[in-house]
């Protein structure tokens, strides 16, 4: 009995496979819901109904009633409010607006002498920020997302990865980078200087002046290294005189 089982419910098995053969190549084979990766084809600016369509497989013919799938008949519909206009996408403006400088130590040196931050306008708030007030807001939580772990809280270049052992040498803004110009930032942001790997990809354009307006603060906020106090000699000692 049980191997009559067996042997039925191997045969059922097989006849099974069998089905899923498809011998005549000129037709697609059967698909399971089609529908849901093939979709119905609608002109956006202009048909407002859907029409008979046959988009193969087992979803042939499929007949709907006519009507628009949208309350307006239009099935280009406005785009959602606060969708950024192609013209303003910081990735258009990139693309027809490349960066004129190449990513080569001349170029490095080129963006610190002619680059300037188009949000330099420390007059716009009371507070001596390179920028408005809100911008710095951005750059801060741009740094908070992005640089924290590595440059520190106050960018004195002892974040959680210095902390652990993971990098080692990173400079700190208020001593060793007091004097970066804003161009070689945002020069190193766009693509990447030493072991600091490029944020191009990551970080917009504007967002980048916002971060760096937030950083010039820990500049401001540091003593050049030059101007640090020197460390007094130790006093010179006499020797006492030997003894017969």
């Amino acid at each position: 009995m049980r191997k009559g089982i067996t042997y039925a419910l191997g045969i059922a098995a097989i006849a099974l496979s069998l089905s899923g053969c498809y011998t005549d190549k000129s037709k697609r084979n059967i698909e399971y819901a089609p529908n849901m990766y093939n979709s119905l084809p609608l002109e956006p600016y202009s048909q407002t109904v859907f029409h008979e369509t046959n988009i193969g497989g087992n979803y042939e013919g499929a007949k709907l009633d006519g009507t628009s799938p949208f309350a307006n008949g239009l099935n280009a519909q406005k785009a959602p409010e606060g969708t950024v206009p192609r013209a303003e996408s910081w990735y258009i403006q990139e693309a027809f607006s490349p960066y004129a400088y190449p990513n080569t130590p001349e170029g490095y040196e080129m963006a610190g002498a002619e680059l300037s931050s188009p949000l330099n306008i420390p007059a716009a708030n009371d507070k001596g920020y390179n920028c408005t007030e809100e911008s710095f807001k951005k750059g801060k939580l741009v740094y908070e997302t992005y640089c924290v772990m590595c440059h520190g809280a106050e960018g004195k270049g002892n974040g959680i990865l210095v902390q652990k052992g993971v990098l080692g040498g990173v400079p700190s803004y208020s001593e060793q980078l007091r004097e970066l110009s804003a161009g070689k930032m945002f020069h190193t942001l766009t693509y990447g200087k030493n072991t600091m790997g490029s944020y191009a990809s990551q970080i917009t354009p504007a967002q980048r002046w916002q971060v760096i307006c937030y950083i010039q603060k820990f500049q401001e906020s540091g003593v050049p290294a030059a101007a640090a106090p020197a460390t007094p000699a130790p006093a010179a000692t006499t020797a006492a005189p030997a003894t017969k």
